[in-house]
């Protein structure tokens, strides 16, 4: 590639050469925390679907539906929130798709039930100072 090539992202080219620009960097990471929490809420809710069934999540909000707020930040990272949110959605419908985990239901009976929790004791009780 050249000195002038540029790669095409949505509407946005993306020089081979970018400066570093940390306002830039620091809008990107704002989405970035956004998006990873709005990922991070959208599994808890598919699965425990039926503690969250009548629950809003504004973080689910924020980055999947159309709302100045998120324009801007994207405007700011020099992203199209258009092609973001959209990336998203995408996201978003193939995790409820892919909902068919044989996960149960309560995260205690995960613990509980791993092996690690749940060994036989040898009957040498020992302490952490011993250790």
């Amino acid at each position: 590639m050249g000195l002038g090539t540029q790669k095409y992202l949505g509407n946005k080219a993306l020089s081979e050469y970018d400066t570093f620009d940390p306002i830039r960097n620091l809008w990107r990471n704002v989405l970035v925390v956004a998006i990873s929490d709005a990922i991070k809420i959208k599994s808890k809710v598919l699965q425990f679907s039926k503690f969250y069934k009548n629950k809003r999540f504004y973080e689910l909000d924020y980055v999947t539906l159309p709302n100045r707020d998120f324009d801007t930040v994207c405007n700011m990272s020099n992203l199209d929130g258009n092609l973001v949110r959209k990336k998203v959605n995408k996201l978003m419908k193939e995790m409820e798709e892919s909902n068919g985990s044989d996960m149960p239901e309560m995260p205690w009976k995960r613990l509980y039930q791993s092996k690690g929790i749940n060994r036989e004791s040898d009957g040498n009780y020992t302490t952490v100072s011993a250790l």
